[in-house]
């Protein structure tokens, strides 16, 4: 028997990994816009501040804020990835329920 799930923001029936996948697909656009939003900060300071301003606590603080925007764009990546892996899951999925449902001629799963 397979489990269906209604959360708030999701459509009924919805199975956990349909929502995992819906939710991968949510953060991923989080992280992409917040990964944009360092490099915009980033290249503002890096363009606008006078070398004389970078140094000492601010010149970290820049370096900090590029590793930062380095270690969000990796994660976006691979979150990415978890993202399309879990399409791969979710088609094979319903390949599956489909094969199942034909087998048995009953609507496993829908």
């Amino acid at each position: 028997m397979s489990t269906i799930l209604t959360l708030p923001g999701h459509s009924p029936g919805a199975k956990p990994i349909e929502i995992a996948k819906k939710k991968t697909e949510d953060v991923k656009e989080q992280i992409a816009v917040a990964g944009a939003e360092l490099h915009l900060t980033n290249t503002i300071l890096e363009n606008d501040l006078p070398a004389s301003q970078k140094q000492g606590d601010v010149g970290k603080a820049i370096e900090q804020n590029q590793a930062t925007e380095e270690k969000v764009n990796q994660a976006a990546e691979e979150l990415a990835e978890v993202t399309d892996q879990l399409d791969q899951e979710v088609a094979h999925r319903h390949r599956l329920e489909a094969e199942l449902a034909r087998r048995t001629g009953s609507s496993y799963g829908r």
